[in-house]
């Protein structure tokens, strides 16, 4: 058996495994290094095992393990589901499990070499058609049974290829709207008023309102602020260091005075302390909580927190652009890395589409009778 690591390697800064290992023999071997894209120990020692397989069986010229023979489609769900119940929380397995048990029911149980374009078709609009299920989920039904069938294949029950690879997703439109003013002020009411049903001094959600406008003025992610600790707050500016953005980029935002009001209204602790003292067990309860408190009182049912980013870089891109204000400022600002993905919030409006165009007639019109 040749000599190699022992399993994957875990990045300390992103904290996501990565393949490590010798692979080859004489002067033919060398060192692969690939991420596994999992920051979970036991799926990255399995995905290291497949890799690791794979890899010396490319070595040596081997194909893919041999096919064992028709496996019926229950049967591989059941294997799969007791390997992803030790690999993965237990709200991920349990909703893996009643979707694949519904595929299962609308196909009635084949083998699994008799599930071809013609099944996955009928499944495509029995999910739509008798379920109710949405295309996006219907995505997400055929991307889970894309894994199975990997998982098929990698385990031999399955000689290849895999038949959902040539599904092609539905389109499905991601973008969140940006709230109007008059919105802005009845969400910013409605979180003044949980505020004031904070029942204890020690009452997280009397914070309702200040969090509220810290999102909208500083465009920031929701769990950036809700992590947001003293030490951040360096010579006027919010300083994020790699680890704590999403981009594993360093961002600052320059302190506003109302930025800075918030700040001042917070009780100041120690650095390492959060500015927004919410618990990381109890953050997702109470910020659940405020957001459905929000949308009851302010009618909004749309309403989240990540919106309020959105509505903040639709006002950062339509309204500062231009203005002395340049592309890459509000990049930097929201952390984007990408000219696409900001240039996202530059919606459509009819009046400044009005304008572009009049620009060009009168330029053209200039000095005609």
């Amino acid at each position: 058996m040749p000599r190699r690591r022992e399993g994957p390697v875990r990045n300390k800064q992103t904290g996501y495994y990565f393949f490590d290992s010798y692979i080859g023999l004489g002067p033919d071997r060398k060192r692969v290094r690939f991420s596994l894209h999992t920051k979970d120990p036991g799926r990255a020692q399995f995905l290291f095992e497949q890799e690791w397989k794979r890899l010396w069986a490319e070595y040596y010229g081997l194909k893919s393990p041999r096919f064992q023979g028709q496996v019926r489609l229950a049967d591989i769900i059941s294997e799969f589901i007791n390997y992803e119940r030790e690999v993965k929380r237990v709200k991920s397995w349990q909703l893996f499990d009643g979707r694949l048990w519904i595929i299962n029911d609308i196909l009635g149980n084949p083998p699994l070499i008799e599930i071809n374009q013609k099944e996955l078709i009928r499944l495509d609009q029995a999910l739509k058609a008798e379920r109710g299920v949405k295309p996006y989920t219907v995505n997400h039904y055929f991307s889970l049974l894309k894994t199975l069938f990997n998982y098929a294949i990698e385990q031999g029950k399955h000689p290849g290829p895999n038949p959902v690879k040539r599904f092609k997703p539905y389109p499905v439109d991601k973008k969140r709207r940006s709230f109007t003013d008059e919105e802005i002020q009845k969400i910013i009411q409605a979180a003044e008023q949980v505020e004031k049903e904070a029942r204890l001094e020690t009452d997280i959600t009397r914070y309702a309102k200040r969090l509220v406008m810290m999102l909208l003025m500083t465009g920031m992610r929701s769990g950036e602020v809700l992590n947001l600790r003293w030490h951040n707050i360096v010579d006027g500016k919010i300083v994020l260091r790699r680890t704590e953005t999403k981009q594993k980029k360093e961002k600052v935002i320059p302190i506003t005075p109302g930025i800075q009001g918030v700040l001042d209204s917070v009780p100041k602790r120690n650095p390492e302390d959060k500015v927004f003292p919410f618990s990381q067990a109890g953050q997702k309860k109470y910020t659940r909580w405020i957001i459905r408190r929000i949308r009851k009182i302010s009618g909004i049912q749309d309403f989240d927190f990540h919106s309020l980013r959105h509505t903040a870089a639709t006002i950062m891109v339509s309204e500062a652009l231009g203005k002395g204000v340049g592309l890459a400022d509000i990049m930097k600002v929201l952390g984007h890395s990408k000219v696409e993905t900001t240039l996202r919030y530059l919606h459509d409006d009819e009046n400044r589409m009005k304008k572009a165009v009049e620009v060009i007639e009168e330029r053209l019109l200039k000095g005609k009778p």
